[in-house]
């Protein structure tokens, strides 16, 4: 299609990663891009990754672009900062837990590779008390 067609053309020196994360070490970093997939995600940071591995994971064909190394950008600057609260929304509560629990080992063990996620935290003061509340949830 003209969609494929432009991100192939748009795809050079992009790492690709059909269904799944892929490490390189040194060398040569492109990987060809395939002339289909269902799903295209573009950018490789906490939220692309993310999509793609959930995606791949219920079995749809995925590939991820990326033009540098995975989770290397801005997602880098706030690594280990995944906090599960301070949310209003009791679902975004909720898909923080899941992110920690994820990185936190599940994806390790399912994977056989570190994500290198360490939770270092950080302290935030309650200057309302309805921020305390949400604090307490």
């Amino acid at each position: 299609s003209a969609r494929v067609a432009a991100a192939r053309r748009a795809a050079r020196g992009i790492t690709a990663a059909r269904g799944r994360q892929q490490r390189h070490r040194s060398g040569d970093t492109r990987t060809p891009v395939p002339d289909a997939a269902r799903v295209v995600v573009v950018g490789g940071g906490i939220i692309g990754t993310s999509t793609a591995y959930h995606l791949a994971h219920s079995g749809i064909d995925v590939v991820l672009l990326e033009q540098h190394q995975l989770t290397a950008g801005t997602t880098w600057h706030a690594a280990g900062l995944c906090v599960t609260f301070g949310s209003l929304s009791e679902t975004s509560t909720e898909f923080r837990k899941y992110s920690r629990y994820l990185y936190d080992g599940a994806l390790e063990k399912e994977t056989g590779q570190s994500t290198g996620f360490m939770g270092v935290g950080f302290i935030e003061l309650a200057s309302e008390r309805g921020r305390l509340e949400e604090y307490r949830r």
